[in-house]
This record gives structure tokens, sequence and C-alpha cells, in this order.
């Protein structure tokens, strides 16, 4: 589906004008100004589905515009399927360090536990051994 877009010279409509490809990874999936993916993808869907109404003179199915529309629909959603999976390894990784510097953090509370927890003889003998390796 790619290289019929990139064959064809296939644009998509946003509403900032017409982008490529390359574009379409640049741009969030939902954005308050509505240049986002989802808008993207629903202008498409919209007239495609305006193609859709039966004519009993014309064969739709015959019509390029359906067949270009049809593969821009496919290569947005799959533009917006790869981002998301991205959103979603990104949102894991930042969860696992978050979960690392909190067992980190748990640990050295156990080794200062551990430490305060010390007799007043071991301490000084562990005060004595740096100061001796020192």
């Amino acid at each position: 589906m790619y290289k019929f877009v990139a064959q064809n010279g296939i644009r998509f409509a946003s509403s900032r004008g017409l982008i490529t490809v390359e574009q379409l990874f640049q741009m969030p999936l939902k954005s308050a100004n509505g240049f986002d993916l989802d808008s993207v993808a629903r202008a498409i869907n919209k007239e495609l589905k305006g193609m859709q109404e039966e004519s009993f003179v014309d064969d739709v199915s015959s019509n390029p515009r359906k067949k270009e529309l049809e593969i821009s629909l496919e290569v947005v959603k799959d533009v917006i399927k790869t981002k998301q999976s991205e959103n979603e390894a990104k949102l894991n990784r930042l969860k696992k360090t978050a979960e690392r510097k909190k067992i980190l953090d748990a640990l050295a509370a156990k080794r200062d536990q551990a430490l305060t927890a010390s007799s007043i003889e071991d301490l000084e003998k562990q005060l004595a051994a740096l100061e001796d390796a020192g």
C-alpha cells in the first residue's frame, strides 16, 4: 500500500493543506487544533462513505478515486497503529524505569536501616576498617 501511495504521489488532506506519508509520522494522534491523524483519517473515511451512495447508472466500483481513498485510509490507519505501539512501548519503558528507581530506593533504605541497627561495636569496627584502608 505504501508503494501505491509513493508511485501515485498521493497526498493526504489536513487542516494545514496536503501532506506526505512522511509528514503523517510527524503528526500527533490527536490535538486541540485539529491537525492530527484522527482528523485526517476521519476526513478520508467521510469522503469514502460519500462515494458509497448507490447509483443505478454509474459504476462506482470502477472509480479510481475510491481505490485511492481506500488505500489512503489504510495507510493512515497503519501510521496510527504504529504510533500507538510506539507510545505504548514508551509508556512501558517509563513504568519500568520508575519501578526500578523505586526498588533501588527501597534497597538503599534497607541498607541504611541495617546500618543504623548495627551495634556500636560493629559500627566502630567498620569505621576503623575504613580509616585503615584509606
